[in-house]
């Protein structure tokens, strides 16, 4: 059974995401259910997490994975760029000082990522000031296109632009490459969102986990099989641990 994340009448999935998952689910005739978050909040699924697959909002997922005793499921980098983990408020001490950093949160999709300035403070106004962020030193060039790169068990899948110039294609050597690199650290389902900079050069922007990424345009059936093989890997592996204790 595949469950669904749902709106609070359980008539339509959560969102657009959740809905691919429906419809790679009918595709396959595969059998699902509309669930809510307050359901799932509540244990009534505990039993059932290990051995089904879920499928929601990112804070949807840590609810499911927080049920089994997993609190931060994450992969191995973030990217093969160098960062410091610092907080928020330091982030905006140093950019009112002149310097530029690139930051994304620490807790997964908390916010977007964006290089730091007085002027964007209102788009995050709402965070703490002591939470935790991932500083980068921006790229020397501008980036031209930024494309995410679907991988699943060490190839590349699919690949779908959400930014820049759609004609600008990432270097498939150089994509290669980097899989190559992550073949025996990295799950069997992650994404690589590459950018390619104005001055040519292509960089590994950050990469994702597959639990926590939407559909940026693949085929519903085939975004189902990444969902689910990421899924299983991460409460298999759960269960091992659980057995060596």
């Amino acid at each position: 059974m595949i469950y669904l994340q749902s709106d609070s009448d359980k008539k339509l999935p959560h969102h657009f995401d959740v809905a691919c998952a429906m419809y790679g689910a009918i595709d396959t005739a595969q059998s699902y259910k509309f669930v809510t978050f307050e359901e799932v909040e509540s244990g009534r699924f505990d039993n059932l997490i290990r051995n089904n697959l879920f499928v929601g909002s990112v804070e949807f997922m840590n609810m499911v994975f927080s049920r089994i005793g997993l609190s931060d499921v994450r992969l191995p980098e973030n990217s093969n760029r160098e960062f410091e983990t610092i907080t928020l408020k330091q982030a905006k001490d140093r950019s009112k000082s002149g310097e530029k950093l690139f930051i994304k949160p620490f807790d997964i999709k908390l916010f977007t990522g964006f290089v730091i300035d007085e002027s964007i403070y209102t788009s995050i106004s709402n965070i703490p000031d002591d939470t935790k962020v991932m500083a980068y030193k921006p790229f020397y060039s501008p980036i031209e296109s930024e494309w995410r790169c679907y991988i699943y068990r060490d190839k590349v899948i699919d690949i779908r632009n959400y930014s820049g110039n759609i004609f600008t294609f990432p270097d498939e050597i150089e994509l290669l490459e980097v899989v190559y690199k992550n073949e025996d650290k990295f799950p069997t389902a992650y994404t690589i969102d590459v950018g390619i900079l104005e001055s040519g050069e292509n960089v590994v922007i950050e990469y994702n986990d597959m639990w926590a990424i939407g559909n940026y345009g693949m085929d519903n059936e085939t975004y189902l099989k990444l969902l689910r093989s990421r899924y299983f890997e991460i409460v298999s592996n759960e269960l091992r641990k659980s057995y060596q204790c």
